[in-house]
């Protein structure tokens, strides 16, 4: 861990901060390995702290290493002030979108003579590069989660309500070793297509139809992302045609990728081909997102994204259309930025699926 910490104080050394606080759990577990719900970490140029309650400390004992492990009161926020005055921090950095207003009201109350250093940029970003045991974590994710897909398609039928399909999809995958659903599953079928974020309802799904279906797992703590569109019945000719511009737009950004590309770059690629080919205003989101310990996480790639692709960063791809009155269609894919371009790591194959 202590590389990982070093990288951490590399980040935010250039603030003059003595020290950074770290609330987000899930940088809280990158960076020191512990699994459960609540604790806080204090990182400092000579010396990093783990503070946490009683009922954490045989937990902490073995999961966390390079770390002196403080015990603190529960629920109590003067006690966490009190250890953080001790190590003698003048200038605590924390961050701003990861911290309550009652943690902050307490540190700026009980830290007098301590300035609090505001992080408005996203502390996440030291997890972007993946290592190589996180590689491997993901693709043991991926495999779980697409033998559950694999399982579950010969249950998408007329008449099958979008609801029960995801509780089916969701037990498939479980069954196979999911720890548990990295978001709420989307199904979205016939004219609800035209929702990206298509909870799945009680909508029965109809002959003819396409069907958007995006899913993901958590894994010892790592996350999945991947959306498959079908069409249940025979396809009609809008339909093929929309769905081989998504599947063209998502190929030729995976094709132009190379490392040092920003998030920008690549969105640029697919954007401007389903702009070209006429159905631009109804694609509305980013072409993707970093997938780790969260499911969104950094790099972003998007229209305003200044962030650099670089060799070990996993993210998707996922272009999408959707045409309200009508549906839509998303291909989304997982892919790991190598020194030759991106391996896709989702296999499910993107070519139209025909139920």
């Amino acid at each position: 861990m202590n590389l990982t910490i070093s990288l951490f104080e590399k980040f935010f050394s250039h603030l003059d901060a003595d020290a950074m606080l770290i609330t987000d759990m899930i940088n809280v577990r990158y960076l020191s390995g512990f699994t459960g719900s609540t604790a806080q970490l204090l990182l400092t140029p000579e010396k990093s702290f783990f503070f946490s309650d009683f009922r954490y400390m045989t937990q902490a004992g073995e999961q966390v290493h390079g770390f002196e492990i403080r015990e603190i009161t529960r629920r109590s926020l003067v006690s966490l002030c009190e250890a953080i005055k001790q190590t003698g921090t003048q200038r605590l950095g924390f961050e701003s979108t990861a911290i309550s207003f009652a943690l902050y009201d307490a540190l700026r109350e009980n830290l007098a003579g301590v300035q609090l250093i505001p992080i408005g940029s996203d502390p996440a970003v030291i997890r972007a590069k993946k290592r190589s045991d996180e590689i491997e974590t993901i693709r043991q994710a991926i495999q779980i989660q697409e033998k559950g897909y694999h399982a579950t398609l010969p249950k998408i039928r007329p008449g099958i309500i979008e609801k029960k399909l995801a509780r089916e999809l969701e037990s498939a995958m479980v069954t196979e070793g999911a720890d548990k659903l990295s978001f709420d599953t989307i199904i979205a079928s016939g004219v609800r297509g035209a929702l990206p974020h298509g909870i799945a309802s009680d909508k029965a799904i109809q002959k003819g139809e396409l069907v958007t279906i995006d899913f993901g797992i958590q894994y010892q703590g790592y996350c999945t992302d991947q959306t498959c569109t079908v069409v249940v019945g025979e396809v009609l000719p809008l339909q093929r045609e929309v769905y081989q511009i998504v599947q063209d737009a998502h190929d030729k950004a995976i094709e132009i990728f190379k490392p040092g590309m920003t998030g920008q770059q690549v969105d640029s690629v697919a954007r401007e081909y389903i702009e070209q080919k006429g159905y631009g205003k109804y694609f509305g989101h980013g072409l993707g997102h970093g997938v780790g310990l969260a499911v969104h996480e950094r790099p972003v790639v998007s229209q305003g994204s200044k962030d650099l692709l670089e060799e070990g960063m996993i993210f998707t791809i996922e272009p999408g259309i959707y045409i309200p009155g009508w549906g839509g269609v998303r291909i989304e894919d997982m892919v790991l930025a190598t020194s030759h371009g991106a391996e896709v790591l989702t296999q499910i194959p993107k070519d139209l699926l025909i139920l």
